[in-house]
């Protein structure tokens, strides 16, 4: 069995702090994702039980899987203010948007890998939000605990942190689970704009903004009212967690994806889908899984908050749309004026 001190160690000097925990199966998430599938809590398509059971069990990436790294890079840094001016308004984009920490987590992830495996030899499977469920690993091993919004929170980073794990064959020493949760608090259910957390640690997907923002749909108009100027995620329920308020900004951990904290809506509206994938690339905002109507579709949605009249023109452009998505995001953005 392989030290974890030594594991740690090697992790250092690629700056990435890890624990470890057992390959098993997930089997409490798994029935609690089998109850939420069928409650109707999620925005994706049908999962079949066999595709719950594949993404709760670590086997399933790495057959003969027997320990599992995790680690996380902590996001939470200073950005601009908002730059909106009459006539150029700004969408403001959620904090683990603004630079791409996945990539960058991977990166170091797999350079731990290369040493583990000259080290030891060796099965290695690299995750970053990926084929596999990952808060519970990070639970499992001690990296932090549910908060009640659903977000890992770690004790001294809070939620401002995204997951990546390695998974393998190799036997090694592992980290105890973490005695701690929220308590009383109740911040973040409090204050949701559209009440997605409808219980302490279950979320309603097809409310929840934070989701909708990667959504290919038309938002219901009770949501649209409350989306403010977003044009992808939502920082709501981690702004107001006590633990994130005492936690301090740092220096970026990458110069992956950069995209800041807002983005023109009237530049964003006016490009095509191929300027829009080569601008931005390289940060996940512009990920193959996104339509880009999505993105268009927010930014209707966030001028109709915002009331620019200037922009007045540009939106009824997208009356003329015969995509009924972005139709009725323009019909609704008109109407709040």
């Amino acid at each position: 069995m392989i030290s974890k001190k030594i594991i740690k160690e090697m992790a250092f000097q690629f700056g990435i702090e890890v624990y470890i925990t057992k390959a098993e199966p997930f089997i409490e998430e798994k029935e609690r994702i089998k109850e939420q599938r069928d409650r109707g809590l999620f925005l994706k398509r049908y999962w079949s039980d066999e595709e719950i059971e594949k993404f709760c069990e670590p086997q399933s990436v790495l057959k003969e899987a027997k320990s599992i790294i995790v680690s996380y890079l902590f996001y939470y840094t200073y950005e601009e203010k908002d730059p909106s001016q009459e006539g150029n308004p700004y969408g403001f984009i959620a904090r683990y948007t603004r630079r791409n920490y996945y990539k960058e987590l991977k990166i170091r992830l797999k350079k731990l890998v290369k040493v583990l495996k000259k080290e030891y030899g060796g099965k290695f499977f690299v995750s970053v939000n990926g084929p596999i469920i990952e808060k519970p690993m990070a639970v499992r091993s001690g990296l932090g605990y549910y908060g009640k919004h659903s977000i890992i929170i770690h004790p001294n980073y809070g939620s401002w942190i995204v997951l990546g794990e390695i998974i393998t064959d190799l036997e090694m020493e592992v980290d105890s689970s973490l005695e701690k949760d929220c308590g009383n608090c109740q911040l973040c259910i409090e204050t949701c704009p559209t009440k997605a957390i409808i219980e302490p640690y279950i979320i309603d997907r097809k409310k929840c903004i934070q989701d909708l923002s990667s959504w290919l749909g038309i938002i219901p108009d009770e949501i649209k009212a409350v989306w403010q100027n977003r044009l992808y995620g939502c920082d709501t329920c981690q702004e107001v967690c006590p633990v994130n308020k005492k936690v301090k900004e740092e220096e970026p951990k990458t110069e992956i994806g950069i995209i800041g904290a807002y983005l023109p809506l009237i530049e964003i509206l006016n490009m095509d889908e191929k300027t829009f994938r080569t601008k931005y690339g390289n940060n996940q905002i512009s990920a193959s899984w996104i339509d880009f109507n999505v993105i268009k579709r927010n930014a209707l949605i966030a001028l109709g908050n915002i009331k620019d009249k200037k922009t007045i023109p540009l939106i009824e452009k997208y009356l003329k749309e015969n995509n009924p998505i972005l139709k009725d995001a323009a019909d609704w953005a008109l109407k709040q004026f």
